[in-house]
């Protein structure tokens, strides 16, 4: 196997495990949103939506972690670096929005995490898209 056949292999393989850890913190972000926060809700309600918000916080770091992680691996394979660095600046922008709503429970901090999400899915796919078609044309030749 090449080295180009495999640095777009594991470039295939990042771009995977952050739509993976994308669709785990947009999951966990609508069960926050619909069971409320935990000085809304009382008892073991409460408990249940301080962890549901705790988790979200937890994968938001890890959605940072997986941003860097890709982009250097779009870097290294020479691929999609610029839909890369995109991807990783929008994950920080979003990451930021989502601490704004934590901190004003501002309904437009939590529009703009969605936006977020949806160009960080799209910029992911590419990613993938790109790294396939790399990986394809390399085993092709």
């Amino acid at each position: 196997m090449s080295a180009l056949t495999e640095s777009a292999e594991g470039l295939t393989r990042r771009a995977r495990e952050a739509l993976g850890t994308l669709a785990a913190q947009f999951l966990l972000g609508i069960g926050a949103n619909l069971v409320g926060t935990p000085e809304e809700n009382p008892g073991a309600a409460g408990v249940v939506a301080g962890i549901l918000l705790g988790l979200h916080a937890l994968v938001g770091i890890g959605l940072v972690v997986v941003a860097v992680r890709v982009w250097l691996a779009t870097r290294r394979a020479g691929i999609a670096h610029r839909a890369g660095l995109w991807a990783l600046i929008v994950i920080l922008l979003t990451f930021v929005a989502g601490v704004v709503t934590m901190f004003t429970d501002s309904g437009w901090a939590s529009f703009l995490m969605s936006v977020g999400f949806v160009a960080a899915a799209a910029l992911y796919v590419a990613v993938g898209a790109r790294a396939l078609t790399q990986q394809r044309s390399a085993v092709a030749s």
